[in-house]
């Protein structure tokens, strides 16, 4: 805040310079060349302007998108956590375990919420509200077909939160499912 006030003080007043010195030019001095010495220290002095301002901007876009980088880290660090718990939850579902998370999934779990109040977005949070509740309601009417287009959607609001646009072509969930439950997952959907 301060080096943007200074710099902008800074051009201001290289501005009135710029402007005294053509006007002194211009209705002051009578001898051609030294009315042209004078532009050419105005242009020099605009060159000189020129520059600071394009490496300025060039560092503030810079620092932008170094800033940017740290961010997307962080969140990839995060949405770790929710890919593991999700893994987590998918080999105990296939070993046939009924005790529910195990206490690895429930880490994971905390450990993506935690994550998420620091790196994501309001919106993204609002999302993974919207997508545990369904979750849970979606447990209860025994639709894996709700549950599997539901985590797809949230799958894609993370990815969108790093940057990635997909489009509704493929469902993203279905990696993990078998041949055959894809299969079943393109019949039905269509």
């Amino acid at each position: 805040m301060k080096k943007n006030l200074l710099f902008k003080f800074w051009f201001l007043l290289s501005g009135i310079l710029i402007v005294s010195l053509s006007s002194w030019a211009i209705f002051f001095v009578e001898k051609t060349e030294h009315q042209i010495a004078i532009f050419g220290i105005v242009a020099v002095i605009i060159t000189a302007i020129t520059s600071v301002i394009t490496v300025t901007l060039n560092s503030n876009n810079e620092k932008e998108k170094e800033l940017e980088l740290i961010i997307i880290k962080e969140k990839q660090k995060v949405f770790e956590h929710f890919y593991n718990a999700l893994f987590e939850i998918l080999k105990t579902v296939k070993q046939g375990d009924p005790q529910g998370l195990s206490k690895k999934a429930e880490q994971e779990m905390m450990e993506f919420k935690r994550g998420l109040m620091n790196w994501g977005s309001e919106d993204l949070i609002q999302k993974y509200l919207d997508y545990e509740h369904n979750l849970i309601q979606s447990q209860s009417n025994k639709d894996p077909m709700e549950t599997i287009k539901k985590a797809d959607r949230f799958l894609k609001d993370l990815r969108k939160e790093m940057g990635f646009k997909d489009t509704n072509k493929i469902n993203i969930y279905s990696i993990i499912l078998t041949a055959e439950a894809r299969d079943e997952l393109i019949l039905k959907s269509k």
